[in-house]
């Protein structure tokens, strides 16, 4: 195989693998892709396929095929070149003498009568590798086929079918029937028993009959002839009241009761009295353990200190007429202090105060 049948083997091969190929000096090779599509005619329906156009204009070397002369020949690149340029001009020469030039698989060249080079594909040629193998089909139209319908004459017994429905009606019915027919009656039982029993009293009687028993639960008073009930007797003589005249009378240890106390006149002039001890008007403080509107409580509480051992005095009375109940009087207000430390313990709210 000479270089020239090589180099036309090769353009065909190479147009598979590259949709631009140029022949240089002479011209380029381009491919287009078609789908698949019908004939003119539409009696064929043609295959998706690759066409390839020419153009002359494309003359600059793309390097695809001298690479592949290169490889193909075992030669050097610009040894490779000089074959495609020697390709070209004898194409181009071939041309202008016989006016024609045809590559197989391809198509082929001529010249018009203004010497431009044309380019005619082969109808058969087809550059899409995906679609080798696939061939034109021809398209026919089906003849319309006639089919003989033979009537036969068929007869059903609607007699038949209408005592099968029947009778499934009936077994519908009947089973309905043993569905909600009971289902009614014991509605209507248990809604009259409501009615009844809630109209009715429930004594021993009723109860008996109902839960099928003798008892009878009519209910009879118990006597307890031996029980007496001790009155515990308390006695509490000493009680304070507060502003309102309630007092808290202690029942037990853990128990005790609130009691109204009744109001005595008193002479309120008459400050001395056995439960009292004189005041002694020296000093400027005093520590006040509590204060009373009723003179008696205040007397009270100063009877329940005595028992303690514990001194205290009515010293006077405050702007609102309560009578104070004192603990010692000082001349400093730090020994104050130091007195209302000491009672803490027993008396929280106790405070001091500066005397007029």
């Amino acid at each position: 195989m000479n270089v020239q049948q090589t180099i036309m083997k090769g353009i065909k091969e190479q147009l598979f693998l590259n949709d631009y190929l140029v022949l240089p000096n002479f011209g380029g090779f381009v491919l287009k892709a078609r789908p698949a599509h019908f004939s003119v005619s539409g009696a064929q329906l043609m295959p998706p396929s690759k066409t390839v156009s020419f153009n002359a204009q494309l003359k600059q070397n793309d390097g695809i095929l001298a690479l592949w002369l290169q490889q193909k020949l075992n030669c050097e690149a610009s040894d490779a070149l000089n074959h495609l340029l020697e390709f070209s001009a004898y194409c181009s020469s071939l041309l202008v003498a016989k006016r024609r030039l045809s590559i197989d698989g391809i198509g082929f060249f001529y010249l018009d009568f203004e010497n431009n080079t044309c380019f005619e594909p082969q109808q058969d040629a087809n550059f899409l590798s995906a679609g080798f193998g696939l061939s034109t089909l021809s398209i026919s139209e089906l003849e319309p086929v006639k089919v003989e319908l033979k009537r036969e004459s068929v007869f059903v017994d609607r007699t038949a079918e209408r005592h099968i429905e029947e009778q499934e009606n009936v077994k519908t019915r009947r089973n309905y029937r043993r569905l909600v027919l009971p289902a009614m009656f014991s509605i209507l039982f248990i809604s009259l028993f409501l009615l009844f029993v809630s109209n009715q009293k429930m004594k021993g009687e009723l109860q008996s009959a109902l839960f099928s028993t003798n008892a009878r639960l009519n209910y009879s008073p118990i006597s307890y002839p031996d029980l007496n009930l001790a009155a515990e007797m308390v006695s509490n003589n000493v009680y304070v009241a507060d502003a309102n005249g309630i007092a808290a009378l202690n029942i037990d240890n853990d128990k005790s009761i609130a009691v109204k106390t009744e109001l005595k006149p008193f002479n309120h002039l008459n400050l001395s009295s056995s439960n009292t001890k004189a005041v002694s008007h020296s000093g400027n403080f005093e520590v006040v353990l509590g204060c009373f509107s009723i003179r008696d409580n205040a007397t009270k509480m100063i009877s329940k200190l005595d028992a303690q051992n514990l001194e205290a005095v009515i010293s006077g009375q405050n702007a609102k007429g309560m009578y104070i109940v004192a603990n010692g009087y000082f001349d400093t207000k730090d020994q104050a202090i130091e007195r209302l430390q000491q009672l803490k313990g027993k008396f929280p709210n106790a405070w001091i105060k500066q005397r007029n």
